[in-house]
C-alpha cells in the first residue's frame, strides 16, 4: 500500500531532483523509496536520516516497541557513490569483528554478525546497472530497466512481467494528465540541468589547466 499515492510537490524537490515515495508491505514492513537524480555527496547521511524519521513515525503510531514494522529504505540513484562492485549494495546494522583483549569463550564457532533484521538500506545505482547491461530475466532487473528507460529491454521484460506492462500503461496514461506530466518534466529537467552542470564543470576546469600552462 502507497502511504502517500498523491506524491505531494514537497515529496518532489526539482533542485535536488528528489523522489519520495512511502510504502506499506503486507502490514509489516515500512518502506521509504528515494529517487535521487544528482550525487550532493549526501546520500548515506541522507539516507540515514529517512530511516530514522520512518522509524520515529512508527513508534509514534505504536508507542510499543515490538509493533513496529521493519523499516527498509531503497535509494534509486543515478549516479554511481560507492566505490563497490555492485550495482545493488544492501547494508544492514552489524556488529564489528570482536577484538581479542574483549574475547569471552562462550564456544560459538560462528557469531552473529547482524544486530538487528528491522532496519535495511538498498543503494541501487543505475549507472553500474546499465554498464553490466544484465538480460531482463529477474524481477529487479526488470523494474530497473524501466527506470533506465531502455526501450529495447523493456520490451523482453514486458514479456516477462505483466506488472512492467501495467506500469508502462500507467506512465503512458500519465504523459495524458497535465499534473502527472508536469511533474515528470520536472524531474527530466532536473536530470539536464544536472548533466549540463557537469558538462559545464568539467570545461570550466580543462579551461582553467589550459590557461595555467599558458
Amino acid at each position: 500500500m502507497v502511504r502517500n499515492p498523491e506524491l505531494p510537490r514537497n515529496m518532489y524537490d526539482s533542485k535536488a531532483g528528489v523522489l519520495d515515495v512511502k510504502v506499506e508491505i503486507d502490514k509489516e514492513k515500512i518502506c521509504d523509496i528515494e529517487m535521487q537524480v544528482k550525487d550532493l555527496k549526501n546520500i548515506d547521511k541522507r539516507s540515514t536520516y529517512y530511516m530514522t524519521k520512518l522509524l520515529s513515525d512508527e513508534l509514534k503510531k505504536s508507542e510499543k516497541y515490538t509493533q513496529v514494522k521493519n523499516t527498509i529504505v531503497i535509494n534509486l540513484l543515478n549516479f554511481e557513490f560507492y566505490k563497490r562492485n555492485s550495482y545493488r549494495s544492501i547494508a544492514h546494522m552489524k556488529f564489528e569483528k570482536t577484538r581479542e583483549n574483549e574475547f569471552v569463550d562462550m564456544g560459538y564457532i560462528k557469531e552473529e554478525e547482524v544486530a538487528t533484521n528491522d532496519l535495511e538500506m538498498h543503494f541501487l545505482e543505475i549507472p553500474k546497472f546499465v554498464k553490466k547491461n544484465p538480460g531482463a530475466r529477474t524481477k529487479l532487473e526488470q523494474w530497473l530497466w524501466l527506470i533506465a528507460g531502455r526501450r529495447e529491454k523493456l520490451k523482453m521484460a514486458k514479456k516477462e512481467n505483466k506488472e512492467i506492462k501495467k506500469a508502462i500503461d500507467i506512465i503512458d496514461e500519465m504523459s495524458m494528465d497535465e499534473k502527472e506530466w508536469e511533474l515528470y518534466e520536472s524531474r527530466r529537467l532536473a536530470i539536464m540541468d544536472y548533466n549540463t552542470g557537469i558538462e559545464e564543470a568539467k570545461e570550466e576546469g580543462y579551461n582553467k589547466r589550459k590557461r595555467r600552462r599558458i
